[in-house]
């Protein structure tokens, strides 16, 4: 029962990280599970009255060869500038006027390496770090969520997240969206009091617009809700958008692309209908083909100038008169204790220790049933759990004593990273291999306490190892070509290491050997 119950433990952990860390999608397994984010809508305003939430896990659009190329070649840029993969490290994007909050995974270390290389200033806005640069969006990290912004609105929305007075269930603009739904590649919509609504509300017409657009087998389909003041009000919105559709037609139907030929026959699949009660709903379906021939008319934008060009209305209200000044910026931490130093890291990333524990099991499912210890028995022992935890998420205990700065800054780092503290050039290929845990196998050889310790070590570096190898950062002195086949090369040599210096289970070993003498005796 015991093996039963540790079983169903393993692999309910399993599967949920495989579909955090987004494996499964890899595996050609699609699951829909976009549940609406408390967390992430906190940082806005309880006045907020438009938003937009991109989840890019349902997004995945088909687009012709040559743009998907430069689209790749454009992540593949970012990545490698600011360790963020915008496929595999962001979830969901929220957007309102002047604010922006992604939620995902961040390496703060090497994006504001990146910050500080376009003029930016570390430092630290309520609490969190930051980066912050005149006439241009300034960016925070707040755990897993990233912020970009106007310094004063990043400084709001963080204290609105630490004060609990974000944008909550009871927000007008919040149960509108509750109406359409969370769980669509893209969800959005306007409440009375935002900039459109005040526009159309002189004449009584308008009073929320609400869309829904989702990623499906036969198209992008794109849904719409208005809310009018009334029947007379909807028919009137109605008529208008007919009348938008059929000046539409006329216009595509004149043309002989191709693209204007699957646009016309989209606009006329279309539908629109108004209710006795105002509302006014549309859906219209975007074939594939239609997306794959547009797509290959224009070019995209360069992602590494948003930084710049991003909120830079908001950057021209701060040279007003009237525009509230932010605090000038806090020092950033203090100078590093070598040139390879960083930045103060991020917040814990936990696919190395989760992937340690399934390493874990495969070291024992390869021993005997006679030797092999007990998971627990392993994993908890003090001199496997310390050097595994150090190797896969560093001194954690220096996140929480309070200091900071220098040496600190590396230690609270995975073992592996911690080649930061030298200048060498050796120094970082030699830390992201198994060099160190083969010379701790070597000593556990002569000092048989050691056993555990080296078995920890090895199945740490290789968790923390494999999963460098899917982005396989750059590395000193190896050519690019060659770098992901060094961490998974490595990686696989830690965990060999491991299984032969993980010791066997002494009482089983010993009564196993024990009974093969009286046999061969009787």
């Amino acid at each position: 029962m015991k093996k039963l119950l540790v079983f169903v433990v393993l692999l309910a952990v399993g599967v949920g990280a495989a579909y955090h860390f987004g494996l499964l999608s890899r595996l050609g397994v699609r699951v829909r599970f976009i549940p609406k984010d408390p967390a992430l809508l906190a940082y806005f305003g309880p006045d907020t009255r438009e938003l937009l939430v991109v989840h890019s896990t349902e997004l995945d659009m088909p687009l012709d060869k040559k743009t998907q190329e430069e689209l790749d070649r454009q992540v593949k840029d970012v990545h490698a500038k600011t360790g963020v993969d915008t496929r595999k490290d962001l979830d969901s994007l929220a957007v309102t006027t002047g604010l922006a909050v992604a939620r995902g995974r961040f390496d703060w270390a090497r994006l504001s390496t990146y910050l500080q290389s376009e003029g930016y200033t570390l430092t630290e806005l309520e609490g969190v770090p930051a980066a912050v640069k005149a006439q241009a969006a300034d960016v925070a990290l707040d755990g897993h969520y990233l912020l970009v912004g106007p310094q004063n609105l990043v400084s709001q929305a963080l204290a609105l997240k630490r004060q609990g007075g974000g944008l909550g269930d009871d927000s007008p603009l919040v149960k509108a969206l509750d109406t359409i739904g969370w769980k669509h590649g893209m969800v959005g919509g306007l409440v009375s009091g935002s900039r459109l609504p005040d526009l159309m509300g002189k004449t009584g017409m308008l009073q929320s617009l609400l869309g829904a657009f989702d990623v499906t087998p036969e198209g992008l389909d794109l849904h719409g809700t208005a809310l009018t003041g009334g029947e007379k009000q909807g028919q009137a919105l109605l008529k208008l958008l007919e009348l938008g559709r059929s000046v539409l037609l006329l216009t595509t139907g004149m043309e002989t692309a191709e693209e204007q030929r699957l646009l016309a026959d989209a606009l006329r699949k279309s539908e629109l209908k108004a209710d006795a009660q105002g509302v006014v709903t549309g859906h219209i379906r975007f074939p594939h083909a239609l997306v794959d021939a547009t797509s290959a008319s224009y070019a995209r934008a360069d992602f590494s100038g948003h930084f710049q060009k991003l909120n830079q209305a908001a950057a021209d209200e701060e040279d007003s008169p009237t525009a509230v000044r932010p605090p000038a910026p806090r020092p950033s931490v203090s100078p590093p204790v070598a040139s390879g130093v960083r930045a103060a890291p991020g917040p814990v990333d936990w696919k190395p220790p989760v992937l340690g524990l399934f390493l874990l099991v495969i070291v024992l499912v390869t021993m005997g049933a006679q030797s092999r210890p007990g998971m627990f028995n392993v994993l908890f022992h003090p001199l496997y759990l310390l050097p595994f935890a150090v190797a896969t998420m560093g001194v954690v205990v220096f996140r929480w004593s309070g200091h900071a700065g220098g040496v600190f800054d590396v230690l609270v780092r995975p073992m592996p990273e911690w080649h930061r503290l030298v200048s060498h050039p050796l120094a970082q290929p030699v830390a992201l291999s198994a060099a160190v845990p083969l010379v701790f196998a070597v000593l556990s050889g002569l000092m048989p306490w050691l056993r555990r310790f080296a078995a920890g070590l090895g199945v740490g570096f290789s968790a923390w190892l494999a999963v460098e190898a899917f982005s396989h950062p750059p590395l000193a002195l190896i050519p690019p070509a060659y770098t992901q086949y060094w961490y998974a090369g490595n990686a696989l040599m830690a965990l060999l290491l491991a299984r032969l210096a993980l010791p066997p289970r002494a009482g089983r070993a010993s009564e196993g050997r024990a009974t093969g003498s009286r046999t061969r005796r009787s």
